[in-house]
């Protein structure tokens, strides 16, 4: 069973969480401010963390981005804040999944079970490769991470690099803006939503060629976008 800490300056909410994930077999400590988080991401070593965005003592935004920085331990929002911008914002920087405030506990533990089995899962009998070349860029999916033709680090969001890595695990083939948006955003993608689009276009932009002015990420009419082979060639229907 996953364990879990718990991010939370509501002593009474706290309590009825943590005493919820004990008796549903999940090993729980309780962390009344963002200092007493870190103290125990050291010392408990959980697996899922539940963080309040309403901190006393931080903004629970940029303890989202301390933490999926570890790349070890599953990232849960839990806030009373439903507007789709902090929602959005937490998931950019690393969040796994997104609770509001109010909700229910049998919820809570299905959602720690399913971001804990998405973060642990074994790796397959013949993992995939873990360095892959995009043009001129190397991504190390292991590490989570990107250089340049020198080196260079280039620094992506979470959600920027969800959506590089589905384009890449799909060899090619085109991926639709509802896969992307589950697999980036994770929310429902609707027609009327722009944001992977614009999630898209400022990928492109952090992975322009210059030099032979070719578009790494070519969109295809009817199918979303795919990630060109090599670095280059026009995919058919490419617009």
């Amino acid at each position: 069973m996953p364990r879990v800490l718990l991010i939370e300056d509501n002593v009474a909410v706290a309590e009825a969480i943590r005493r919820f994930l004990e008796r549903s077999g999940m090993p729980t400590a309780w962390a009344p401010t963002g200092a007493r988080g870190m103290e125990l991401k050291k010392s408990f070593s959980p697996d899922v963390v539940l963080v309040d965005l309403g901190l006393p003592d931080t903004n629970g935004v940029s303890l989202i981005g301390w933490l999926s920085q570890k790349h070890d331990c599953g990232i849960i929002v839990v806030s009373g804040r439903g507007e789709e911008t902090e929602r959005v914002v937490g998931l950019e920087l690393g969040a796994d999944d997104y609770i509001a405030k109010p909700f229910h506990l049998r919820e809570m533990v299905a959602r720690i079970r399913a971001v804990h089995r998405r973060t642990h899962s074994r790796a397959p009998a013949n993992p995939p490769p873990s360095l892959h070349h995009v043009g001129p860029f190397t991504v190390d999916l292991q590490r989570r991470a990107m250089v340049d033709a020198s080196g260079r680090p280039v620094v992506l969001t979470g959600a920027e690099f969800a959506a590089l890595q589905t384009l890449l695990e799909a060899a090619g083939e085109p991926v639709s803006r509802e896969r992307l948006s589950e697999a980036a955003l994770r929310r429902p993608w609707r027609a009327e939503d722009r944001s992977i689009d614009q999630l898209i276009f400022g990928l492109r932009r952090k992975l322009a060629d210059d030099d032979r002015g070719q578009r790494l990420i070519q969109s295809v009419r009817g199918a979303g976008y795919v990630l060109a082979r090599n670095g280059g060639g026009a995919v058919a229907g490419e617009t």
